[in-house]
């Protein structure tokens, strides 16, 4: 569906039962395997990364799914910012079409499933 009907041109899948981050990028018809060195995989075109972090989110240590800015910087998440008193971040803005306007732009440039 996502290589005819959608054309996605990147198709990422974190499973995260055996942490294993795979990314697959649109070739004319089908979707083929990219290399996903240290489990972090860059979109130059949208200045974001996702990667595989491993910290504690809401309470819970463990390996998650994240992004990361284009040095490299992983995006605060709401917690880490309200802690930092840091009110807005490049893709996490709380409030105002910011946020909401790079979520539909990652939305028609990658498709993200994890299990």
């Amino acid at each position: 569906m996502y290589e005819q009907s959608l054309r996605i041109p990147y198709y990422i899948v974190y499973d995260r039962y055996q942490n294993q981050l795979r990314v697959f990028q649109l070739t004319a018809t089908r979707y083929q395997p990219v290399e996903v060195p240290e489990q972090k995989f860059g979109l130059t075109k949208l200045e974001l990364g996702l990667g595989v972090w491993n910290g504690s989110y809401q309470q819970t240590e463990g390996l998650w799914l994240r992004w990361y800015d284009a040095t490299g910087n992983w995006i605060a998440t709401p917690e880490e910012r309200a802690k930092t008193g840091e009110s807005t971040g490049r893709t996490g803005e709380s409030t105002g079409r910011a946020g909401t306007s790079t979520s539909r732009t990652i939305s028609r440039k990658i498709a993200i499933a994890w299990c």
